[in-house]
């Protein structure tokens, strides 16, 4: 993602929210399975500039009803914020 003008919360630094929903969705599409989260912890590790973000998932356990991943937000190679996300496994009926 390349954060814009809108996604700023003061000079040259990308809001919490924005970090937090990119680390929520790369978490949530490593489970490979539809969820919602449940609980999210979250950490931000370094200031966001407005410069290129990328997000990556890490699956940690998948139940049959909950799973639990990691999800990293990094600007190039520096960590910015990292989430760790419990999901409800949306059953398909």
């Amino acid at each position: 993602m390349d954060p814009r003008a809108e996604h700023l919360v003061g000079p040259d630094t990308v809001h919490f929210a924005v970090l937090t929903t990119l680390a929520e969705i790369a978490a949530a599409r490593s489970v490979g399975a539809s969820v919602v989260p449940a609980a999210v912890t979250v950490n931000l590790v370094a200031r966001a500039r407005q410069a290129r973000l990328t997000a990556r998932g890490t699956l940690l356990k998948l139940g049959r009803r909950l799973a639990v991943a990691d999800g990293e937000v990094r600007q190039g190679e520096r960590l910015v914020a990292k989430a760790q996300v419990t999901f409800a496994v949306m059953g398909g009926s």
